[in-house]
C-alpha cells in the first residue's frame, strides 16, 4: 500500500515515521491518541482522487488534515487510517478582479488569503487566532466563524464555488464561481460543515469584500446576558444603516 501511494504522490510525500505519524495524525483536541498508518501528502485534485480510489481498492480509511487546529477531534486518525495532508496544496490558482473572486487550494492558509485581498485592494474578513496555520479547506470544512461573524457572517458566506472528491473518486465542481446560480441543487452547501465527512474538499473559489474603514475596537461590560442581546441588536440597526 505504502508503494502505491508513493507511485501516486512521489517517494518523499509518503510519511511513515513515528513524529510524522504523531504530528498529523491529530488535531487540536488532543483528546485521542493518534495511531495513523501512513501519512500522504498530493499536491492536486488528481492525486486527490487516485489516493480516494486506492483507498477504496485497498479497504483504508482516509483522514483529512489541514491546519489541524480544530478543536473537536475531525482530523484526528486513531484507527490506522491513512491522513491526507493538504500542506502542498496551498497555491492561490487565479484571481478574477472583476468578481472580486479568487480560485485557492484547500492548504492555502487563513492569513495567506487575507495578504492576498490585501495586495489586491480587497478584504477576506473571516479572522481568528489561528489564522496563520488554519487551512482554508479546514474553515469550510468547518464552517468556521471567527471573531467578525457578527458584521461578516460564516466561511460559508464567502464560498462562491467547491472542488470536492467524493468517497468513490469521482470530481465535482460545486456552483462554480456563480453568484446566482438557479440550476438545480447547491450541493456546496452540503459539503461545508461536514467536517470531511461527504469528501476531500481540494479547491474553493473565496468571494472578496472592498477594505473596511476605519475599524475600531470597543469592550464593553454587560451585567446580564438579556443586556448583550440589547446591544447586539443596537449594533446590528447601525450597521445596516452605515452600509446602505
Amino acid at each position: 500500500m505504502i508503494e502505491k501511494l508513493q507511485a501516486i504522490v512521489g517517494a518523499t510525500h509518503v510519511k511513515i515515521d513515528a513524529d510524522s505519524l504523531a504530528n498529523w495524525a491529530c488535531d487540536a483536541s488532543r483528546q485521542y491518541a493518534p495511531a495513523a498508518t501512513a501519512i500522504v501528502f498530493p499536491a492536486s485534485t488528481e492525486e486527490v482522487q487516485a489516493i480516494v480510489k486506492l483507498a477504496n481498492l485497498e479497504k483504508i480509511a482516509l483522514v483529512p488534515s489541514g491546519g489541524r487546529t480544530g478543536l473537536s477531534a475531525g482530523a484526528v486518525a486513531a484507527h490506522g487510517e491513512v491522513v491526507v495532508s493538504f500542506d502542498r496544496m496551498n497555491k492561490v490558482l487565479e484571481y478574477l478582479p472583476l468578481d472580486h473572486m479568487v480560485r485557492v487550494q484547500a492548504g492555502v492558509l487563513t492569513g495567506q488569503l487575507q495578504q492576498f485581498a490585501i495586495e489586491q485592494g480587497l478584504y477576506y474578513p473571516v479572522n481568528f487566532a489561528s489564522a496563520g496555520s488554519s487551512h482554508i479547506g479546514g474553515n469550510i470544512a468547518t464552517n468556521a466563524g471567527g471573531i467578525k461573524v457578527i458584521r461578516y457572517g460564516m466561511t460559508r458566506d464567502w464560498v462562491l464555488g467547491l472542488t470536492v472528491v467524493t468517497g468513490n473518486g469521482d470530481v465535482l465542481h460545486l456552483n462554480k464561481g456563480m453568484t446566482k446560480n438557479a440550476t438545480g441543487y447547491d450541493l456546496r452547501h452540503l459539503f461545508i460543515g461536514a467536517e470531511g465527512t461527504l469528501g476531500f474538499i481540494t479547491e474553493a473559489e473565496i468571494r472578496l469584500e472592498r477594505q473596511p474603514r476605519d475599524l475600531r475596537v470597543m469592550v464593553l461590560g454587560m451585567p446580564d446576558f438579556n443586556s448583550i442581546m440589547h446591544v447586539l441588536a443596537a449594533f446590528q440597526a447601525s450597521v445596516v444603516r452605515q452600509t446602505n
